[in-house]
């Protein structure tokens, strides 16, 4: 991955950014280019690559029968061939079976680490194994989990990822405020923080949600 912070927009996209079901091939396929011309990708999209988009931006680049995109970082990165798939609106994990300069994320919690591996939230729902990009850190639709452990869900709740166990899509639960938490508990608090909750958390849906920058992975 190139070293600056992020990169511009230009010639990147082709299509709506929250579309379609992700790049077979890193960082897309030249179409309508004649055989007999030599070519160049140009500004090629490779793993780890990062843009900012504005409010603006994000909206005119959203297919809103899709969803919404919002300002934040997004990152370009590769699937796994998971047991999940990479679902729209559900939470992205680094795989850590592979080195950190493959930029590879799952849907599926590791084994060793659960969920504390968040890496951030699909745009769209992808084909495994293909590449594409997820929002790492601003504003975000996320699905919570079908029953959330903590009560009342209201705006500006903490969210953190819900461990539902391998081989289902990661989702979103918010924390009861009532008790004392054991230092376990805190310590599975601190891992497992990805943000605060912009709308209202509702059971088995999505809302927005604003992850941090502290969140993302260099």
């Amino acid at each position: 991955m190139p070293s600056n912070w992020v990169k511009q927009p230009q010639q990147l996209l082709a299509k709506y950014f929250n579309s379609g079901s992700g790049d077979a091939v890193e960082g897309g396929l030249i179409t309508g280019i004649p055989s007999n011309i030599a070519a160049s990708q140009g500004s090629q999209t490779r793993v780890g690559d990062r843009l900012v988009l504005g409010a603006a931006d994000a909206l005119a680049m959203s297919d809103t029968t899709v969803g919404t995109l919002y300002n934040g970082l997004y990152q370009y990165v590769q699937t796994a061939a998971s047991t999940a798939t990479p679902t729209l609106g559900h939470l992205a994990f680094w795989d850590t079976s592979v080195a950190d300069s493959l930029y590879r994320v799952t849907p599926d919690e590791s084994g060793t680490l659960g969920v504390e591996n968040f890496a951030g939230v699909y745009i769209n729902t992808l084909t495994k194994g293909y590449h594409w990009w997820i929002l790492v850190a601003g504003g975000v639709n996320a699905v919570f989990a079908a029953v959330l452990t903590g009560a009342p869900a209201a705006v500006g709740n903490a969210v953190f990822a819900a461990a539902v166990g391998a081989g289902n899509p990661g989702v979103l639960d918010i924390l009861d405020g009532g008790g004392n938490p054991t230092f376990t508990q805190v310590d599975q608090m601190l891992n497992r923080y990805v943000g605060v909750a912009q709308g209202l958390p509702v059971a088995g849906a999505a809302s927005k949600v604003i992850v941090p920058l502290s969140k993302v992975r260099f």
